[in-house]
């Protein structure tokens, strides 16, 4: 299917010829198809699509990506209005106005409903367009919409910018994003999960009940939570939704771990650690699990448990300055002063100016004075 025919259903191309006795010209850069395919819209829709300006034309219809943003005009338009002066009546309107006639989506009716690439990009900085291709070709999103000039994006496909947002701020490679979250769409709609045996207040997670608004998806749910969920006066707010999202997608894996992380924070370390080890599952090579697990254990006091979430944390992210900071502190604790020392040095290397870099200078400093006292 053309993308000219895309937006609206077929039937339409054989009941409607809105364009019928009109004959209709185009001039400067179409926002949403190619020339070519829009002149076969019109002929479709009943009308002619003269190659130039002549007394017969009725529309002359302006690209929105061409004179109208530069307003410059063309020889057609200047003709156009020379027929005009002398008596005719070609009407003139922009390429909005001609694709409301054709009952197609315009621009602004499609910012109404999607996202287009330059705002994904002006929010997610990382996201370059060839980024995007990159990622699109591994089958992780494809536009809504697309269009001779943009391309439109579902809200889900939002969560999905700000992950690899994320993720190329750590510095990690493409291939291992893109497998990641192939890797993580994967699980979510193959692995079955009960929540039954942790509901936190006994009313989130149990599937048999619906929503609080059912019209509202996961993916919104899960960004309302987000909002929410740095103000410890909101947290009840943020838990709701992330509840709600799980209720409605148990396999959630991000909203498992925000959620995680808020009783964590509330020092409800049974939700939160049951919440993290089912991810964990879900998602075996996402470090940042590994981490939150560390620390639920760490609170709990399950030295060797908490020793081992950090060691996977640092094999899957192996310069994760939280992971290497936490894991020294806990050989420290068991007595592995030489193990503790490493990654001292090892953070100090990574993030030398971290907000941690002083605490791990002391470290090493007291390490060395008990080395030679």
């Amino acid at each position: 299917m053309s993308a000219a025919t895309s937006h609206f259903p077929n039937n339409h191309l054989e009941t409607s010829l809105v364009f019928a006795n009109h004959a209709v010209v185009f001039t400067g850069k179409l926002a949403s198809f190619p020339r070519s395919e829009v002149q076969e819209l019109v002929r479709k829709l009943g009308g002619a699509t003269p190659s130039g300006i002549n007394k017969n034309v009725t529309l002359l219809a302006i690209g929105d990506e061409g004179y109208l943003k530069e307003m410059v005009k063309s020889k057609k338009l200047k003709r156009a209005e020379e027929i005009n002066a002398g008596g005719g009546n070609i009407r003139i309107i922009s390429e909005t106005e001609f694709l409301e006639m054709a009952g197609l989506e315009s621009k602004a009716t499609l910012e109404q409903k999607f996202y287009s690439l330059d705002r994904v990009q002006s929010v997610f900085p990382n996201i370059r367009p060839d980024l995007v291709k990159y990622f699109a070709r591994w089958g992780l999103f494809r536009p809504a919409v697309k269009t001779n000039a943009d391309q439109y994006y579902q809200f889900k496909d939002l969560l999905l910018f700000r992950q690899i947002n994320e993720l190329l701020s750590q510095g990690l490679p493409l291939r291992k994003i893109a497998a990641r979250l192939v890797a993580a769409q994967s699980l979510s709609t193959q692995i079955p999960i009960s929540f039954e045996e942790f509901k936190p207040r006994g009313q989130v997670l149990a599937m048999s009940r619906a929503p609080e608004q059912p019209a509202r998806t996961a993916e919104e749910w899960y960004a309302i939570g987000y909002e929410c969920d740095n103000n410890p006066e909101t947290y009840d707010k943020a838990i709701a939704a992330y509840e709600n999202a799980l209720a409605q997608h148990p396999n959630y894996v991000e909203a498992m771990i925000n959620l995680a992380n808020i009783y964590y924070a509330r020092r409800e370390l049974k939700r939160a650690r049951q919440l993290l080890e089912r991810a964990v599952q879900l998602d075996p090579d996402n470090h940042t699990i590994y981490y939150n697990l560390g620390n639920v254990y760490d609170e709990a006091a399950e030295l060797q448990r908490a020793l081992q979430a950090y060691q996977k944390a640092i094999v899957l992210h192996p310069e994760y300055e939280p992971a290497l900071f936490n894991l020294a502190l806990i050989y420290e604790r068991l007595g592995l002063v030489s193990k503790a020392e490493i990654l001292w040095r090892k953070y100090l290397e990574v993030d030398p100016m971290g907000e941690w870099a002083d605490v791990a200078r002391e470290h090493l400093q007291e390490e060395r004075r008990g080395a030679t006292g």
